[in-house]
């Protein structure tokens, strides 16, 4: 396999974003609490040995200020518009365009990602076409590829709790073998960041996201 890229599709965080925070947290809050998940996702990627790191950013306007924050040894790509699939396809395409085999995807607000599934996922794209990461709502938080394959991206309901579901159901369709990691929850309620702050009690201190923690200390104290 030539080296593995793992991108973090990634809105720029900003006062509007995790609009369903807001019982929860003030605007600013959220947006502090964006780029808490971001950097403490990318500082996940970097300590991995062998990944190039990118974020695919949205939406474009705004790409600067998300370039300014992560520095220069992070890449910044942007999605195009249109739905989900369609932007998280065009990402993966733009990767393999410029060399980089397998592709791995995961969201920016999945805090309690451990390090070591990102490497599993990679393993796991040597016996498999794809890879996903199951998320508790139903959807996932990682997808990884050995080439990249538009019909895991069309006709899904994305939003709902039943992506996960039908993207397997195509899977089997077109006889595309997936490897499956554990499930994890990503944070979009004021219960998930809840339960989340009693989640990351119980990691182990490497895995810590240290920002998100600091915020989640100060929010509950």
């Amino acid at each position: 396999m030539a080296r593995p890229a793992l991108a973090v599709m990634a809105r720029v965080p900003s006062a509007e974003g995790k609009s369903r925070l807001k019982e929860l947290l003030k605007p600013e809050q959220r947006e502090q609490l964006q780029w808490a998940f971001l950097l403490d996702t990318l500082d996940k990627i970097k300590r991995l040995p062998g990944f190039a790191c990118f974020v695919a950013a949205a939406p474009a306007a705004r790409a600067g200020k998300l370039k300014a924050a992560v520095g220069p040894e992070v890449e910044v790509l942007l999605q195009p518009g249109g739905d989900l699939g369609r932007r998280m396809l065009s990402v993966i395409r733009q990767l393999f365009q410029i060399g980089y085999s397998p592709t791995i995807l995961i969201g920016a607000d999945v805090p309690a990602l451990p390090p070591a599934s990102l490497l599993q996922a990679v393993k796991l794209l040597e016996r498999y076409h794809l890879v996903f990461g199951p998320a508790m709502d139903g959807g996932y938080y990682l997808i990884g590829m050995r080439n990249p394959d538009d019909r895991v991206f069309q006709h899904i309901a994305w939003g709902t709790g039943s992506v996960l579901r039908d993207t397997l159901a195509v899977c089997d369709r077109h006889n595309l073998t997936r490897g499956l990691l554990g499930c994890l929850r990503d944070v979009d309620r004021p219960a998930d960041l809840l339960a989340l702050a009693e989640e990351l009690k119980q990691m182990e201190k490497e895995s810590v996201p240290v920002r998100t923690v600091k915020f989640l200390q100060k929010l509950l104290k």
